[in-house]
């Protein structure tokens, strides 16, 4: 079961790695890679737990979606994030999947605040941060690798 689990993990490693290296590069999360994200933790849902395993995951996949719906109607965060916290949600859990939202928003502040410090020094003037956008796919990287630490050595 281990080994199940170990390859579940590295799996969703693989899909937030590409998710990643496509938000950083053209700005979007392809539905292809979200779609097959989903597949595969369904799959692997229906293979270790059956059907119930499967609707659940299924279940929390839609309610995380939902529940941060919201967000992409006020442009506060990218349907492609969305997407990608519910791939998250199909793999580990809702409450797994929001929990690594509400850190990646704290991991968020790094390049964020590294990005205003720049220009503040560089202009010398009180610009505001608004309008600097970030690609939010690292952050959820980096939350689901530090809550994956957490449980492994914690």
């Amino acid at each position: 079961m281990i080994d199940a689990e170990v390859s579940n993990i590295v799996s969703l490693f693989f899909f937030l790695g590409i998710a990643v290296w496509q938000d950083i590069r053209t700005r979007t999360i392809s539905n292809l890679l979200i779609l097959a994200g989903f597949f595969t933790g369904l799959v692997y849902r229906l293979s270790t737990g059956g059907w119930s395993a499967f609707m659940i995951s299924l279940t929390e996949m839609i309610l995380v979606v939902i529940l941060l719906f919201p967000l992409f109607l006020c442009q506060c965060l990218g349907a492609g994030d969305i997407k990608l916290l519910g791939v998250v949600a199909v793999y580990c859990s809702w409450k797994y999947a929001l929990t690594a939202f509400a850190l990646s928003l704290y991991l968020s502040l790094i390049p964020l605040l590294t990005k205003f410090l720049i220009i503040r020094i560089k202009n010398h003037s009180k610009q505001n941060l608004l309008g600097i956008q970030i690609p939010m796919s690292c952050p959820i990287l980096g939350a689901v690798l530090i809550l994956q630490c957490k449980e492994v050595f914690f």
